[in-house]
């Protein structure tokens, strides 16, 4: 599923800020660009004021305009909101770097990677003093499970070339991202349950609510109200996998869950753990499907039924849209889904004879 929208809010130009500060746009060019051989001698003064202007004004230099004067510069930025190092395949991104790198390669592109820690305590930033620091890049991919919405509006505001891995959402505008399919991937496994017999299905997600937690819980939503099965607000918890309580766990069993979906392997692997302190089983006494899949498939894993999450395809994808605004192959901002992979386990049982 593609999505393209063209609409954009108007971004600030040199033109505004030489108007508001009674000046050219030559001089504006040459405060701004004090490197450039243009030749343009500018005053103390009136360099204070154009640049008060632009602080006022919120000006930021038109990457692609930079570019098109100086030349193509044949780099894509890659940018984490959180740390990648060391990139092992343990680390969250590793799939994602991988599939970006592969997708990269003989496209005669650089890769540039962002890195630089910002204060103790706080998260990095595109925006930090002021500027945009992917503006060495001709655009970037970018990295993060809690990335800063207000700067993912910048970017698109200033028609910054950028593709973010997960889907995001803005009420200001359209941005660009590539996203795995959550929903269908979850409304998937409550038909497979269904037809499994299972009639009493609950779920279970994490606390932190993010774009990826709620596309789950409507896939969910969407496939009891499409089958017609009881939806109890009592078989819907979010809770981080330390926090589940074994109460909750018992109290739906003794309601008639058959069926659980649990957000991610922690989750399942303490209700088992609950489970086990009852003399409990799964999928015996509760089948346990997992909606996503660990970062390295194990032994221990690989009884779950589950889906399987296309990270690096995930990384390619971004690639390939963040080269096709470059070359003006896609006109506007570009959302992707990509489909999730059901994987049968061992942990969701049949509980009647159909076939």
């Amino acid at each position: 599923m593609v999505k393209q929208n063209t609409s954009r809010t108007r971004r600030i130009t040199q033109a505004d800020v030489a108007r508001q500060a009674g000046v050219s746009t030559a001089v504006v060019s040459a405060i701004l660009n004090p490197n450039s051989k243009g030749g343009v001698r500018v005053g103390k003064e009136t360099a204070e004021r154009v640049r008060e202007v632009v602080r006022q004004l919120g000006y930021a230099p038109n990457p692609i305009a930079q570019s098109l004067a100086g030349g193509k510069r044949n780099i894509l930025g890659v940018f984490t909101y959180e740390p990648v190092f060391p990139s092992n395949r343990g680390n969250f991104f590793y799939p994602m770097l991988r599939g970006i790198e592969m997708q990269v390669s003989g496209m005669g592109y650089d890769l540039l990677l962002f890195t630089s820690a910002q204060d103790t305590g706080t998260s990095r930033q595109i925006f930090g003093g002021g500027s945009n620091r992917l503006g060495v890049a001709d655009g970037a991919v970018l990295l993060g499970q809690e990335p800063d919405s207000s700067e993912l509006e910048r970017l698109a505001t200033e028609n910054y070339p950028f593709v973010i891995v997960g889907r995001r959402h803005s009420d200001l505008v359209e941005l660009n991202w590539v996203a795995a399919g959550y929903a269908d991937a979850t409304s998937e496994i409550v038909h497979q349950g269904h037809q499994f017999g299972h009639r009493q299905i609950a779920f279970l997600g994490s606390g932190t609510t993010r774009e990826q937690q709620l596309d789950r819980e409507e896939g969910y939503l969407s496939a009891i109200r499409k089958l017609g099965l009881e939806n109890r607000p009592r078989w819907r918890r979010h809770s981080e996998p330390d926090a589940i309580e074994p109460e909750w766990v018992t109290g739906i069993l003794a309601e008639g869950v058959t069926l659980l979906l649990a957000e991610t392997p922690e989750h399942a692997q303490r209700v088992e753990h609950i489970l086990g302190e009852s003399d409990l089983t799964v999928p015996n006494d509760l089948s346990v499907a997992v909606l996503g899949s660990p970062l390295e498939d194990s032994p221990a894993m690989e009884r779950w039924t589950r889906f399987q999450i296309p990270r690096e395809d995930m990384g390619r994808e971004a690639v390939r849209l963040l080269v096709g605004q470059l070359d003006g192959q896609v006109a506007g901002p570009a959302q992707t889904t990509l489909p999730c992979t059901f994987v049968p386990g061992e942990t969701l049982r049949r509980i009647n004879g159909d076939p």
